[in-house]
């Protein structure tokens, strides 16, 4: 009889554990698709406060890519907006403003996955580096002769590195740039003694939904590739990405770093104007403009 009730014993435990695993790996499968899911497609208002031709670049076995653009006859430059995880365009608007302003024509486009463009999936910036691609060489085709500037934020300053080398900016924005992925999404996971263990659990569903691996996903490795004048904008306080994933990137780099104190992991222009201003409007008209930098700063 005892033999019969440990077996018996033996068997509910197997089977309560055996229950935890299929429900822990359904969680993991469902915060997968969560991870990655596009939201839904938005139809988007052209702004009042500055005029803007709509433009849609159509991507041989890729997603559409729709966007804004707004020239200038006498500019100095032209330059590329891309937004953050989970926006569109309209983010980027008062940047672009702020940008035709002093003197550059603006292309602001949705990455695939986002806002009025096509696709399906959000993937970290890796895939939507063939979106940075087909913009970039957009932007040259409709701009020639000018230089291009590139400003992303997060998902955005990704894609512009994950671009490169196949195409490549005179000058570089980056602002809230990821280290590595498997560090960023670490950061992201709520049991602060367990962040790696769950990061990796998470990110093992890669292969089968994205067919690329999260080491794959190391803007730290690709940064040096780009070879163009470069600065980084970086929240004091972010959540998701430390001091030491930001000082990575620098030394990566070589590259130019301010910091916006008290900054978590948001729109940086909207947290600190003046300092944005006075750190990436000269920093373009330098590496950009034509004419006298000087008179558009």
């Amino acid at each position: 009889m005892i033999e019969v009730a440990v077996r018996a014993s033996q068997m509910k435990l197997r089977a309560i554990l055996a229950a935890a695993i299929i429900g822990l790996c359904a969680a993991d499968w469902a915060a997968g698709t969560t991870l990655i899911a596009r939201g839904l497609r938005q139809n988007l208002t052209a702004p009042s406060e500055v005029p803007v031709e709509r433009v849609v670049l159509n991507q041989a076995g890729a997603p559409e890519l729709v966007g804004w653009v707004i020239g200038r006859k006498d500019s100095c430059g032209a330059i590329v907006l891309l937004h953050g995880r989970g926006a569109n365009r309209l983010a980027m608007l008062q940047r672009a403003k702020l940008l035709s302003d002093n003197g550059y024509s603006v292309a602001l486009f949705d990455l695939s996955g986002h806002g009025e463009s096509g696709g399906t999936v959000q993937g970290f910036g890796y895939i939507e580096g063939q979106d940075a691609v087909h913009i970039l060489t957009y932007a040259r085709q409709r701009f020639p002769g000018q230089k291009i500037g590139a400003v992303g934020s997060s998902l955005g300053a990704a894609a512009f590195v994950f671009a490169a080398p196949k195409a490549i900016a005179d000058a570089y924005v980056l602002e809230q740039l990821y280290a590595t992925l498997r560090e960023t999404t670490a950061r992201r996971m709520p049991f602060s003694m367990l962040r790696s263990l769950q990061a990796d659990v998470l990110l093992a569903q890669m292969p089968l939904r994205l067919g690329i691996s999260a080491d794959d996903v190391r803007p730290v490795d690709r940064l040096g590739e780009i070879g163009k004048p470069l600065l980084l904008l970086a929240g004091g306080e972010d959540p998701f990405i430390d001091h030491g994933q930001v000082m990575a990137l620098k030394k990566a780099a070589a590259s130019q770093l301010v910091w916006f104190n008290g900054a978590g992991h948001v729109d940086l222009l909207r947290h600190d104007q003046q300092r944005y201003r006075i750190s990436v409007v000269p920093f373009l008209a330098t590496n950009l403009c034509r004419t006298n930098a000087a008179g558009h700063v």
